[in-house]
């Protein structure tokens, strides 16, 4: 089945994701309900961690291991209807940004962030906020994680040739993108973050399948 994923991050107003959580997380009725964990999450989680970013994934074929990294990052990670309707409210808000307040990835039959946790390993990835790609900030929040973003992404020399060309190598064996420009994924969001910490914004990271 084809599909588009898209990664959109955004600054947006400070007063506008502080209210975010207060609109849903007490919410009754349609909202209500138990967090919940995909299937196989803690599992898949350890293994990522514990030395499954540093397997082949690759050979030039997805290896099984790509093939579990991708179901796993893909599965959205332990969740509630209340983040659900969150997320859809971020994206709400990241429509009306633009320029150095905007950025948007996407990729036929690909997954932009996804790429890029790959591409970075386990370790830098957890200096990125959010789940592979989703996050919600205040301006504190953006403040407070802005250097451990930077040290995962403004990276220069031997270590930025090494992420781009496994972005690359992600990019061509689990998407339809061949002329995905890697580079986007490390300026990209960096910028909209930089942006909204000079600005006194907010931040929201949204990913999407279409």
């Amino acid at each position: 089945m084809s599909f588009t994923g898209v990664w959109a991050v955004g600054a947006v107003p400070d007063a506008e994701v502080a209210a975010l959580p207060g609109r849903f997380v007490h919410s009754t009725g349609d909202l209500a309900g138990e967090w919940t964990t995909p299937p196989g999450y803690a599992e898949d989680l350890a293994w990522w961690l514990g030395g499954g970013d540093r397997v082949p994934y690759f050979t030039p074929e997805p290896t099984p291991a790509a093939l579990r990294f991708a179901a796993f990052a893909r599965s959205g990670g332990p969740s509630s209807p209340a983040v659900a309707a969150m997320k859809e409210a971020g994206l709400d808000l990241l429509r009306d940004t633009e320029g150095s307040a905007a950025f948007v990835a996407s990729a036929r039959k690909g997954d932009p962030a996804i790429a890029l946790c790959y591409a970075l390993g386990a370790a830098a990835t957890a200096r990125l906020p959010g789940w592979f790609g989703d996050f919600l900030l205040t301006a504190a929040e953006v403040r407070a994680v802005l250097p451990h973003t930077e040290s995962a992404l403004a990276v220069t020399g031997p270590r930025r040739t090494e992420v781009l060309a496994r972005i690359d190598a992600w990019m061509s064996a689990m998407s339809d993108a061949p002329e995905f420009d890697a580079s986007t994924l490390l300026d990209g969001p960096l910028r909209v973050l930089r942006y909204a910490a000079a600005n006194g914004a907010g931040a929201v990271g949204v990913t999407e399948s279409y």
